[in-house]
Parts: C-alpha cells; structure tokens; sequence
C-alpha cells in the first residue's frame, strides 16, 4: 500500500547548496556549512527519503557532485536520490558507487529515450525518477527541461504516456511557478494528472 512520505530536498550548484526561487539560485552554504548546521545523520531518523539535486546551469561536474553525495551518504540510512545532468550510463553508475539508492533524470527523458532504458535495464525501473519541470503557460503546464530553459513541445499528458513506455519508476513534479515562493503546492494541477500516473508520485 502506498504511503505518504516526508522527503527533505536539497539542491546543489558548483559545490554549495542553494534556496531556489522559480529556478533562480541563491547560495547557502557548502558541505561543511549542511554537515554543521542540518546533522542529517540526526534528523534522518525523521525523514523517509533525501532527494538532491544538481542544478549547475551548463556543464556539470560530476565527479565533484559524486564526493558530495558520498559526503551526504554517510551514516544515513534512508533512503537516497540524486541527480540533474545524468547524461550517460557512466554518471549514473558513479552516483550509485557514490551511494545513491536512485538517480533522477530530467532533460535526458526527451533528447535519449534508450539511454533510459538502459538503467532501467542494468538497474531496475525502481532506481529511476523521472524529473518533470513544468510552467503554467495559457492555463496550460508546459514541460521544461535542462534547469527550466528549454520548452519541450508535447502535451503534459503525452510527457505522461512517455514515461510509463519508459518504465520510469517515479516521478519527481516540480512546478517552476510555486517553487521556493512559500505559497503552497499547485495543487489544481496535481489533482488534474494525479491521477495519470501509476507509479509512486513525489510532489515538489
């Protein structure tokens, strides 16, 4: 039976943390800075999952991001999942020897289908989170990929369909309007395709 879960997000960019603002970052502090004032191996004992994302505009540096998820990993015992850039399979194995339970891809969804397959293949449909960034644009949500700056043309509901052809196992949904505003979930759109998906939904 599913259940609701308590996810903590974090999101990273060129070696530090970030608060996010409809996509637009301001730093926080490093690793050391989260290690001194969150102690998840304390208050993971209050949390179901760890979610973190690298939102690095451009080009990713994945081996530094591996370290921080390494970093992350230690002596927390939920449940871990990190990504933004997973381009090849090599990024994807990297953050699972960096001790990450399962990856989540974005922009990788629409420009390589088969390389999803492919860590759906090695890996199973259940280490995989299919990212879905979205705008309301005319009343209607439009789908964003590579950190919310390219348009993808299909129907949210066709995006939908992709997924599942996909076997994706979850899905991570993110509204660039509500993000980090304080203002709640966009919840008529939630309740609208909610219902479309048959694997496990992560609100954002």
């Amino acid at each position: 039976m599913l259940r609701d879960r308590i996810i903590f997000c974090l999101i990273y960019n060129n070696g530090a943390f970030m608060q996010s603002r409809n996509f637009r970052m301001q730093r926080v502090g490093d690793i050391n800075w989260l290690e001194k004032n969150y102690k998840f191996q304390k208050i993971s004992f209050s949390l179901d999952e760890l979610v973190v994302v690298n939102a690095t505009r451009g080009k990713k540096d994945m081996e530094s991001f591996c370290r921080t998820v390494s970093r992350l990993v230690d002596d927390v015992f939920i449940p871990i999942t990190a990504g933004g850039g997973v381009e090849s399979m090599e990024d994807a194995d990297s953050l699972f020897n960096s001790g990450a339970d399962k990856v989540i891809v974005n922009s990788a969804i629409s420009s390589n289908p088969e390389f999803i397959k492919k860590i759906v293949h090695r890996y199973g449909s259940q280490s995989l989170v299919a990212s879905i960034d979205y705008r309301i644009i005319d009343g209607e949500p439009v789908v964003y990929t590579n950190d919310g700056e390219t348009r993808i043309d299909d129907s949210m509901g066709s995006y939908i369909e992709q997924l599942h052809a996909l076997n994706v196992g979850e899905v991570y949904f993110n509204s660039i309007d509500q993000d980090g505003t304080g203002f709640g979930y966009d919840i008529d759109t939630i309740k609208k395709y909610a219902g479309m998906f048959s694997m496990p939904l992560i609100v954002a």
